[in-house]
């Protein structure tokens, strides 16, 4: 055969498998490429199903000669046209079958497919197939969308619904664990939940300085809860009890500079439940101090592990108009984006590539290419770039070879009140927003408690601007971190969209 005849067949066994073999198969039709013509002007197809059998012919033209449509017409029950129609009187007549161009292919699959069929059930299918059994849904689809992120949660209040969570986080593992460690385990995450909601609910009725309180003992159970779900957790509420024997894991210290509640000093301990939620997490906590500073002199706000209650706040996202209107201090939060111009082609035809630029914007404006490099991030080539847009940015070449989007491997925050961004992580590499806000609530415990000369002038003295800060950190807390605590015990995202949104369920 010729290389122009030897072309035209392989152009149609490649549209044959493509356009109608794969469809049959969809429609569990065996299929079976059974002759074509020795120049390349059709081939021949059988399909089956149970006992029922069909053949067809896909011509490579219309405009084919009238012997080749007669022999077909002795050979197979339907001729396809992979072009369209020309003329078609011109050269398929004297035959009896049927003629049809490759669009018109699904109108006989329906009418073979009704031929296979017994009544309403079709023949020569597939037995029971394989499946995947539904798990706690993670959508969220309501017009407030916080009170079915807690209808979700208060779910586990119950032995027998918590069981069942722990036992499917299990499967999907594929873990196994004693069933009398899975009763332990869901007697206390229905507990913790419990709590967590009584916590959450007083919270709302409280004036500020109780609904502090309230608020962080609820991230507290929330974070036990959250530990209890997981199959590599603790194995009973006796086991997260024992974490809080030694006490929060958190310290404070008052601040060493002129401002008392900027200055705030909140650090991390080696042992407390802090530390035993952040080992969990799969933080490096070996290097957490074992010790509280006794002495002002003992305090360096250098060390990773030691924070002002302002720095913890400029993690917050949320707050960012707020935080910069009340605080000189700089942001702790990045914004990446990808940045097509930098990568060539934003068309959906080319080649995927596992290597991507993206543009990094700090709003503050405080950062340089040495914080940006020290990240701990697989990104490189970091350079300034000139923006009309405001802050400063950043462009880098993210490394994620097996991640399809560059995205997979920047860990970011989504929140339903800012963009989508990355916050630098406290003491030493501690990202997760409910982890940063549950200390952040520590330290306000701490002050509207202990502290109550420092908290007399954030309430109604020179410092009532952090008055304002505290409560909006409060009401974004309410409405996001029961959300991040859901996707912890469910090890899911969690999304969330409200109704007649055009991303809500129809």
């Amino acid at each position: 055969m010729d290389t122009g005849k030897q072309l035209r067949l392989n152009i149609l066994v490649k549209s044959a498998e493509d356009n109608i073999i794969n469809y049959f198969n969809k429609h569990h039709w065996e299929c079976e490429v059974t002759g074509s013509y020795p120049h390349g002007e059709y081939v021949i197809i059988k399909v089956s199903k149970g006992s029922v059998n069909y053949s067809l012919a896909l011509l490579y033209s219309c405009a084919t000669d009238n012997s080749v449509y007669k022999d077909l017409d002795k050979l197979v029950d339907l001729i396809v046209l992979n072009g369209d129609f020309y003329h078609l009187e011109s050269y398929a007549y004297g035959i009896s079958t049927d003629v049809i161009e490759l669009k018109s292919l699904q109108n006989y699959i329906i009418k073979w497919n009704t031929s296979a069929s017994d009544g309403k059930l079709s023949l020569g299918g597939q037995d029971i197939p394989s499946f995947k059994p539904k798990e706690f849904t993670n959508h969220i689809q309501s017009e407030q969308p916080i009170n079915q992120i807690w209808s979700r949660i208060r779910q586990f209040r119950t032995m027998g619904l918590a069981e069942k969570l722990i036992q499917q986080r299990c499967n999907h593992f594929g873990t196994q664990l004693e069933y009398d460690v899975i009763k332990a385990k869901a007697l206390g995450l229905a507990f913790c939940i419990q709590n967590a909601c009584d916590y959450f609910e007083a919270a709302s009725k409280q004036k500020l300085n109780q609904r502090v309180v309230s608020l962080y003992y609820g991230a507290i159970a929330l974070a036990s809860a959250e530990m209890l779900a997981s199959p590599k957790g603790p194995a009973s509420l006796q086991e997260v009890e024992d974490m809080t024997k030694f006490g929060h894991g958190l310290f404070t210290f008052d601040s060493v500079s002129d401002n008392p509640f900027e200055g705030f000093v909140v650090g991390v301990l080696s042992n407390g439940f802090f530390c035993k939620w952040m080992d969990f997490l799969g933080c490096d906590v070996a290097l957490y101090p074992s010790k509280k500073p006794r002495k002002e002199t003992d305090i360096d706000l250098s060390n990773e592990y030691v924070i002002t209650l302002i720095e913890l706040f400029s993690h917050i996202p949320e707050l960012e108009e707020l935080f910069r209107m009340v605080s000189d201090s700089s942001i702790n939060w990045l914004t990446f984006r990808y940045d097509s111009d930098a990568n060539g082609s934003f068309r959906f035809n080319t080649e995927r590539k596992r290597d991507s630029y993206v543009s990094i914007n700090d709003i503050s404006c405080s950062k340089t290419i040495d914080d940006i490099a020290k990240l701990d991030l697989p990104i490189e080539q970091i350079e300034y770039i000139q923006s009309e847009h405001p802050g400063l940015h950043f462009k880098a070449l993210v490394k994620h070879p097996n991640d399809e989007f560059w995205h997979g491997v920047i860990k970011q925050h989504h929140s339903p009140f800012t963009e989508s961004s990355y916050i630098i992580p406290i003491f030493g590499g501690v990202s997760e927003y409910r982890c940063i806000t549950t200390v952040i609530l520590y330290a306000l415990s701490i002050l509207v408690r202990y502290r109550p000369s420092i908290w007399r002038e954030v309430a109604s003295g020179k410092y009532e601007d952090y008055l304002a800060l505290t409560d909006e950190f409060l009401s974004v807390f309410e409405r996001l971190a029961p959300e991040k605590f859901l996707e912890a015990l469910l090890d899911s995202k969690v999304r969330v969209v409200q109704s007649g949104s055009m991303f809500a369920h129809i």
